[in-house]
């Protein structure tokens, strides 16, 4: 039987995972800017950028542990955080918003 002799990756485990992870957030940009152009247009010109490397983050961040308990955990507390993320933002859409003319008039 021949021998094999192993041949050592070009790159170590994390560079592949993150050369993923930013071809995942590249194709998500690409999508978002693909799919919704107008909403692209109306927003900071750094939004897909922001969208690249949240995706990158979030994937890098998942990869740390193979455990099973710990990223079950991961992914509720992570639920938890959107959810009360969106309420916090949902409610301070709600408040009208004052004018610097507003805080000066103020007693």
């Amino acid at each position: 039987m021949p021998q094999v002799i192993p041949v050592e990756p070009s790159y170590d485990l994390k560079r592949i995972i993150r050369l993923l992870a930013q071809d995942i957030g590249k194709e998500v940009a690409h999508h978002i800017d693909t799919m919704y152009p107008d909403a692209v247009r109306a927003t900071s010109r750094n939004l897909l950028r922001s969208v690249e490397g949240c995706c990158i983050n979030q994937i890098e961040d998942m990869l740390q542990t193979t455990d099973e308990a710990q990223i079950m955990e991961r992914l509720r507390r992570r639920k938890r955080h959107r959810r009360k993320m969106k309420a916090l933002y949902k409610l301070g859409r709600s408040i009208p918003a004052c004018s610097a003319q507003d805080v000066e008039s103020s007693p």
